[in-house]
């Protein structure tokens, strides 16, 4: 069921709240990306597109979109998805929740779109679905209420791959990958930044 040409059963939320250590400590939502956006415009985009209401975690207010602030983004991954999650219960009630990153761009609206219609179908015991890239794990992965208190356990790091090694209820959706940039490829230092973006403009 979709309302206002968004899905009613789910949200995503866009992780933009990381430290970016290994980036010389810039903003790197705020990195240019092609077509003159950002890389947090563009995969708050690439959701919406997707058809689903996105919420963007961040470290600063971005009042241009559905965003929360982490105040304690020092504490971690965990961190962001616990203030995600807090405020999409608050908005949104008990929907499915989808995780992206924003540092990885090449994630399309159709493979969210993928994972989204394995997710809508997963069987019964079954209470989240994570895309996998060839043998590569990656986003979107999303999961019902009942993970809740699973992911508002995780400390520190610790993102919901972890869970993926210690439960069974978790599955994966393989998504074509031929052809195109691996989706799962992290911008985490200049030179992935330069990478990616050659990547990009050859696609383009």
């Amino acid at each position: 069921m979709e309302a206002n040409g968004f899905i009613a059963e789910g949200a995503v939320m866009v992780l933009a709240a990381g430290l970016a250590s290994r980036l010389a400590f810039r903003s790197k939502p705020d990195l240019l990306w092609v077509g003159d956006e950002t890389l947090l415009q563009h995969q708050v985009a690439t959701s919406q597109a997707a058809g689903f209401h996105t919420l963007v975690v961040s470290r600063l207010p971005r009042p241009e979109f559905w965003s929360v602030v982490n105040l304690s983004a020092e504490q971690g991954l965990s961190r962001s998805i616990h203030v995600g999650l807090q405020e999409i219960r608050r908005k949104l009630g008990s929907v499915a929740v989808g995780v992206l990153l924003a540092d990885q761009p090449f994630v399309t609206a159709s493979d969210i779109r993928a994972v989204w219609h394995a997710f809508s179908r997963r069987p019964p015991g079954v209470h989240a679905v994570r895309a996998r890239y060839g043998a590569v794990p990656g986003h979107p992965v999303f999961f019902d209420p009942a993970w809740d208190s699973l992911v508002e356990a995780l400390t520190g790091d610790r993102g919901l791959g972890a869970l993926w090694r210690e439960r069974s209820d978790g599955v994966f959706c393989d998504v074509e990958v031929k052809g195109r940039p691996q989706p799962s490829f992290d911008i985490d230092t200049e030179s992935a930044y330069h990478q990616a973006l050659m990547w990009a403009r050859e696609e383009a």
